[in-house]
């Protein structure tokens, strides 16, 4: 994918991400603070941030994530017709099949800023191709990402929201997934997942920047 289509389609994406979180929002707003309860940002009173990551973690668990007993957001808006361009419909296209999973740094092209990250969740290790500008200048071979991938034509894109990882803290998160997955004796949730991600990033994540 050329870097000027790129740079279109990922501008699409954060306006209908914006909308969908708007529409979530409109919908429920209990949904926001259940959210926030979800991911410790909530003191009793009000929503706290540490960061300002802490903001893109929640609307992107608000937009994916089933945090109620309705369909996630994202599916909920695109069932209510909204009015899109054919850029933002191919966005929404792929938001529809986005794909969650703890990935490990195999390879990183700066120069056509991509990386190649293998599934570490997936017997086979299956690998998938990321475009994004930050994490192609930031990343390290090796490094650990949990994110969400947005396909569109040949490559993926991140939701906005990852949280990425020291190589030497990979068997660190394996062991956390393990546990859960024991302890609830079934496997994780993506819902789960995402936010036992976001905890395990508090304790000992690295900060990202997706671009």
């Amino acid at each position: 994918m050329k870097l000027t289509d790129y740079k279109a389609i990922r501008e699409a994406g954060k306006k209908i991400g914006g909308d969908i979180f708007n529409y979530a929002v409109d919908s429920n707003k209990n949904d926001l603070i259940t959210a926030a309860k979800l991911l410790g940002f909530w003191d009793g009173k009000m929503m706290v941030f540490d960061s300002e990551s802490d903001s893109e973690t929640m609307m992107d668990l608000m937009v994916f994530e089933k945090i109620s007993p309705n369909l996630p957001a994202c599916k909920r808006f695109q069932m209510s017709n909204p009015k899109l361009n054919d850029i933002e419909q191919e966005h929404m296209n792929g938001i529809l099949n986005n794909y969650s999973s703890l990935f490990e740094v195999k390879n990183i092209d700066s120069i056509g800023n991509t990386l190649v990250l293998g599934d570490l969740l997936d017997a086979n290790h299956k690998e998938y191709l990321l475009m994004d500008i930050g994490m192609s200048k930031t990343a390290r071979p090796g490094s650990i990402f949990y994110t969400r991938l947005i396909p569109i034509r040949d490559i993926n894109m991140t939701s906005g929201a990852s949280f990425i990882f020291e190589k030497i803290y990979k068997d660190k998160l394996l062991s956390a997934i393990s546990f859960a997955t024991v302890k609830k004796r079934r496997k994780l949730t993506s819902t789960e997942m995402f936010i036992l991600m976001h905890e395990k990033n508090r304790q000992f994540g690295m900060e990202t920047r997706t671009e």
